[in-house]
């Protein structure tokens, strides 16, 4: 890739307030120095009012958000091969979670049987049917066989190599992974970047929760960015209102899957954290700009920011090509297209000269809800 190359990345306050505090960095000393007082230059400039404007509107933007249309109750199969594509598993037994979504671990049979690549009538499967073409990305997932009450991210990921446009917007309205576990990076953390095509970029935009035999149905339409799942019955740090609070009726007591039965379902209720910094405002919903995507879905196991040695580590284990057109005239793309052309830009940011990337915090293991999003 050239170093002059343009890319173009979503006009979300993230982009726009990292490209501006860069800016002015960079003219008190240089982006190497202004790294080391940008704490300092920042509430400077927040407390002689300069960025008021741009720190107000995102303390509005509630911390959570519900996606998607309203969930189903009943689970009902109507997906065929012929109707849907299947989902490819991609274990990865050492970075999977042992345990249901409140902590309740599976027994040791449980994990030496279990397997997303499991073949035969009783392995796992996940089917997709999506519309390709609309005003956003939508469809119907269907999942049998998968870990017993387990919540899954439904995740749009880019595809460096096939589509970058797709890549770059899709990183921006959502979340970028360096090289290794990080995640916490900023758009201009990936601009800066020498090797993009090492880095991940998704869009975490909704979830769903399996039952008791590890099956669920989920109808999906991409309206929010997701930063991660909180389990508010077990992790909530202060009372949270209901209207951001998804209930699940867990049901723990089958002894073949338990090590520690429970006799009773319990209710539980997911907290949703959103990706604030791709908000303007609080009622907004996110759109993705008109034009065709090439991507890939994913499915990522939710781990909760948990400690223990079985507790996981945002494992993707299943994916799926993706190609799909937005716009209020979309028309679907054909089955086999060239590479997608640019899309008109929301915000074009120069690439900068070859930089190492900067090393990003790693995301926090904490059991508390943080009062902000980490």
């Amino acid at each position: 890739m050239s170093e002059s190359e343009t890319w173009i990345l979503p006009n979300t306050p993230g982009t726009r307030v990292g490209v501006a505090v860069l800016a002015i960095l960079a003219i008190i000393g240089g982006i190497t120095t202004g790294r080391l007082v940008s704490g300092w230059a920042i509430q400077r400039l927040t407390d002689a009012g300069i960025l008021e404007a741009a720190v107000d509107p995102m303390d509005a933007i509630p911390l959570s958000a519900v996606p998607g249309p309203p969930r189903e109750e009943a689970i009902e199969f109507i997906l065929t091969e012929d109707s849907s594509q299947t989902m490819q598993p991609q274990p990865s037994p050492e970075e999977e979670r042992w345990a249901d979504l409140a902590g309740n671990f599976y027994t040791r049979d449980f994990v030496e049987n279990f397997a997303y690549d499991k073949p035969g009538p009783d392995g796992p499967w996940v089917r997709v049917s999506y519309a390709p073409a609309g005003q956003t990305f939508s469809g119907r997932l269907e999942a049998r066989g998968l870990k017993p009450n387990f919540a899954y991210q439904i995740k749009l990921r880019g595809d460096y190599d096939i589509d970058r446009n797709s890549f770059g917007v899709i990183g921006g309205y959502g979340r970028w992974r360096g090289p290794g576990k990080d995640t916490n990076y900023t758009d201009q953390e990936f601009l800066e970047a020498v090797h993009k095509n090492e880095w991940e970029a998704y869009l975490f935009f909704d979830y769903f929760v399996t039952d008791e035999n590890g099956d669920a149905v989920r109808e999906f339409a991409l309206d929010h960015s997701l930063h991660v799942l909180w389990n508010a019955t077990t992790q909530r740090g202060d009372d949270l209102p209901e209207d951001q609070l998804v209930p699940v009726l867990l049901d723990a007591s089958n002894p073949q899957v338990y090590s520690r039965p429970k006799s009773d379902p319990i209710s539980h209720y997911i907290w949703a954290e959103r990706e604030r910094n791709r908000y303007d405002f609080p009622e907004q919903l996110i759109q993705l700009p008109a034009t065709v995507y090439r991507a890939q879905l994913v499915l990522t196991e939710e781990s909760w920011h948990s400690r223990a040695l079985d507790g996981g580590w945002w494992a993707t284990v299943y994916t799926m090509p993706v190609e799909f057109a937005i716009g209020p005239d979309a028309v679907a793309p054909p089955v086999t297209s060239t590479p997608v052309g640019n899309q008109e830009p929301l915000d074009a940011v120069e690439e900068p000269a070859s930089e190492a990337p900067v090393e990003a915090e790693e995301e926090p293991a904490t059991e508390t809800l943080p009062a902000e999003g980490n």
